[in-house]
C-alpha cells in the first residue's frame, strides 16, 4: 500500500464523516433551536426545493435560516432524525442522501398533537471552508397524524 493511497483513504473517511456531522447538525440544529449552528450548515445562497417551498427556490442563508426559523419555533417540539447516510465525493464536491423521520408536536392541538413526515433528502455540498450545503431536496414519502399541525406552517 504506497503513502499517497493511505492519505486518500484518510481524506475520505475524514470527508465522510465531515458530511454526516453537518447532515446530522441540520437536523439537530432545528429541534434545539440553534439558529447560528443550523447556518453553519448552509453556503451563503442555498437552492431548495421543500415541501416548504412547492419547487425550487433560491435563498439566501439568512432568508433560508429566518424561514425555518419561524417555522419550527411554531410547534411545541419537533423531532428530527437525519440516518442512512450514503455520500459521494467527487474532490471538494459531494452528494449525499439520508432518511428523514421528522415529528412534529402541537400540545392540545384539538385534532391531534402530533404529526410525523417520513422520506429522503438529497444534499449537494461544497468543500470551501468545512463542508456546506449548497443544494436540499426533500423527498416526502408518507405523511400521519394531524395534518393540520404541519399544513399551517406551508406558505
Amino acid at each position: 500500500m504506497s503513502e499517497k493511497s493511505l492519505q486518500q483513504r484518510l481524506t475520505a473517511i475524514e470527508d465522510r464523516f465531515a458530511i454526516v456531522d453537518v447532515l446530522c447538525k441540520y437536523a439537530v440544529s432545528i429541534d434545539r433551536h440553534r439558529w447560528d449552528d443550523f447556518a453553519s450548515c448552509f453556503a451563503d445562497e442555498v437552492e431548495c426545493d421543500l415541501i416548504r417551498t412547492d419547487g425550487w427556490v433560491v435563498f439566501t442563508r439568512a432568508d433560508l435560516v429566518c424561514m425555518v426559523r419561524r417555522v419550527f419555533e411554531s410547534y411545541s417540539a419537533t423531532q428530527h432524525l437525519s440516518a442512512n447516510h450514503q455520500i459521494s465525493v467527487d474532490g471538494g464536491n459531494a452528494v449525499a442522501w439520508s432518511s428523514l423521520n421528522a415529528t412534529h408536536y402541537l400540545k392540545d392541538s384539538a385534532d391531534g398533537e402530533f404529526h410525523q413526515q417520513v422520506g429522503y433528502y438529497e444534499y449537494h455540498l461544497r468543500l470551501d471552508e468545512g463542508w456546506q450545503i449548497t443544494k436540499i431536496r426533500q423527498v416526502e414519502h408518507w405523511q400521519r397524524g394531524n395534518q393540520q399541525i404541519f399544513d399551517r406552517t406551508v406558505r
